[in-house]
Formats: C-alpha cells, sequence, structure tokens
C-alpha cells in the first residue's frame, strides 16, 4: 500500500489517499479537519500533542488504511535557492551539494537537513563552460524533528518530506509550459516559478489570508468570522456593498501582487532570459476569495486559472460532490499523495 499525503497546515490538516491506475489516480480516501490553534508553529510539547492528536482523529474519521505517510514543511520556515554548478555528473553533484550550499543558507550546515534536485545541464559552447542548475532545498534539523516527532505520536511512519511548493507542483502545475504557482495560504503567500513541472525558483511572503481577513475586520467593523465570510463572498468584487470590501482588501492584496511582478522580473533577468510566464496558477484557502483571478488578470496581464489538484483523480460522483468546494485546499496533500 503506498504512502498517503499529510498537508500540516496552520488553519487546517488535509489527508488524502491514492491509488494509481495508469496515467491517473484513484481516490481510496480523504479527510480535512481544523489545525489546533498555532499548529505547529511553537514547536513546544504542547503543540506536537495537541496537532498529533488531531492527525490520529483525521485518519481515523477519514478511513485512510496506510501508516506510511508522505509530509511537507511549511515554505515560509524552509531555504529554497537555485544555485548553478560546473558541468558536474549526479555523482560529483551529490559530493559537492553540501560546501556549496554553505554560503546560500543561513544557518550553520551542521544544524540543517539539506536536499536538492538537478533542475538542468546546459552543455559547453563557445567561451562557455557549460553549467549545472540544481535547487537547493535546507531546513532547520529541529524542524524536520518536530514534524516527524508529531506524525509519529499520531502512528503513523514518514516516508518522504518535502517542502509545500514542491509537493503543490506536482499535484497542479502543467509539464509543458513555465508558471507561476501561487499559494494563497493563511498566514503566508508563496509563490513559484515552475518550469515544464519543475520548481525552480520560489519565495514565501508573510501577507495571507489572516492579513486580509483582519483588515475586512477593522475596515467594516465585523467580527473575523463575519470578516472572514465577507471577503469570500465579496472579495475583490467592485459591484458588491459599494466596492466597501474591495476598498479594504485592496492594499493588502497589492503587497502579494507586487512580489508576484517582482518574482516574475527576477526570473526573466536572472534565471532564463529566453524564457517567460505565460500563465498563473492559484491554489490554497485564498483562491476561493471572489474575483480573486479577474484581479490579477487585470493587474499581471495574463491568464489566470485555479489549480485543480484533481485533475488527474479518477472520483465517483459522492466523492466529487464532497471535494469540488475543498479542491484549492488539497493541492499540497494530493501532491505529496502522488509521489
Amino acid at each position: 500500500m503506498s504512502a498517503f499525503g499529510l498537508d500540516i497546515g496552520s488553519q487546517t490538516i488535509k489527508a488524502i489517499q491514492l491509488e494509481k491506475q495508469g496515467e491517473n489516480f484513484v481516490i481510496l480516501a480523504a479527510g480535512i479537519t481544523p489545525a489546533p490553534p498555532g499548529g505547529l508553529i511553537s514547536g513546544n510539547e504542547k503543540s506536537i500533542n495537541s496537532v498529533s492528536t488531531a492527525i490520529k482523529k483525521l485518519i481515523s474519521d477519514s478511513k485512510i488504511q496506510a501508516k506510511q505517510v508522505n509530509i511537507s514543511l511549511s515554505e515560509s520556515l524552509v531555504f529554497t535557492r537555485l544555485i548553478q554548478l560546473p558541468l558536474l555528473t549526479d555523482e560529483e553533484v551529490a559530493s559537492a551539494i553540501s560546501w556549496q550550499a554553505e554560503p546560500y543558507i543561513p544557518i550553520p550546515i551542521s544544524e540543517a537537513v539539506i536536499d536538492y534536485q538537478v533542475v538542468a545541464r546546459k552543455d559547453p559552447g563557445t567561451n562557455d563552460p557549460g553549467k549545472t542548475e540544481v535547487l537547493l532545498v535546507a531546513a532547520p534539523k529541529t524542524l524536520v524533528e518536530t514534524y516527524i516527532k508529531t506524525v509519529n505520536l499520531a502512528g503513523l511512519d514518514v516516508t518522504s518530506v518535502e517542502t509545500e511548493l514542491i509537493s503543490l507542483s506536482r499535484s497542479i502545475a502543467p509539464v509543458d509550459q513555465t508558471i507561476l504557482l501561487v499559494d494563497l495560504g493563511t498566514s503566508s503567500t508563496d509563490l513559484a516559478i515552475v518550469k515544464k513541472g519543475q520548481l525552480v525558483l520560489s519565495r514565501s511572503i508573510p501577507t495571507g489570508g489572516d492579513v486580509i481577513t483582519r483588515a475586512v475586520s477593522s475596515g467594516l467593523s465585523l467580527s473575523l468570522n463575519q470578516a472572514e465570510e465577507y471577503k469570500k463572498a465579496y472579495g475583490l468584487r467592485g459591484d458588491q456593498l459599494e466596492g466597501k470590501v474591495k476598498s479594504v482588501i485592496e492594499p493588502a492584496f497589492r503587497l502579494v501582487i507586487d512580489e508576484m511582478k517582482k518574482i516574475i522580473q527576477y526570473y526573466k533577468n536572472e534565471v532564463d532570459k529566453d524564457d517567460q510566464v505565460g500563465l498563473v496558477v492559484v491554489s490554497g484557502g485564498g483562491a476561493s476569495m471572489s474575483d480573486v483571478t479577474t484581479a490579477l488578470s487585470q493587474n499581471l496581464g495574463l491568464e489566470i486559472i485555479i489549480g485543480d489538484p484533481f485533475a488527474k483523480v479518477i472520483k465517483d460522483e459522492q466523492a466529487n460532490k464532497a471535494l469540488t468546494t475543498w479542491a484549492p485546499y488539497y493541492g499540497i496533500a494530493v501532491g505529496l499523495a502522488q509521489i
């Protein structure tokens, strides 16, 4: 039995078990539950125990049978960087990566868990010795140990650990073009340039759904629960409630849009001058905010779509009804289950 995917978010915890059938997958079980307040951010014993208990109940309620699990780490807590090495073989990259990584990681190498993916090799040319492009990923050992301990306490065995954006790229990124992947999460917005299914550049900014909800709450004198509902229902629509919700959301959302423009420009100027982003794929809870795709299209001048992590997943009618509304929330978990 293959491992299932488990996404431990700050607001919700998602789990899904898939089975490969040809080029597609079949859902065996899936579920979502609120995360305990604070999630695993503090990393103390109380939060570890409360999250572990929530995971255990979710697995039981969802009737997931597998004990092996693939998990992801919060993008804002890991370090991801595209680095360039001389033209090397796989064996040479493996032996060189630890000392090559040191200048790019803001913590001592001895305190980090390091992983990498070879993104591309460019053959030598005239006055060009060639190069190897490597996606470097590093996380504090204490962070990885906290996640693994939490999952182990729920009676599960961790098979693999990766970053959220790598998981999300696997589930919703097209494999035939270069895109900007946008994960509008609760506490942060994660951005990635994904080329033919391969993540090549990423960035996490501390502006997420919570910031926008608080702006609506403050601007319109609503409770946080009311503000959340207004945000989803009216969002960036100027024709609703005289545009009042839109007007209080726009300043915070502008920060997100500006970061999108910056990462697109950086990719074109510094990473691949011969390529360009042609599509923006949006995921996460913020994707359900009314008129978000229209606002992004108007500001970026690009086609915007809501990513569908279930595009390659076969669902019966009951599962389709149950999961359609929650699709933007399941992107990371589905990507993990597809490993």
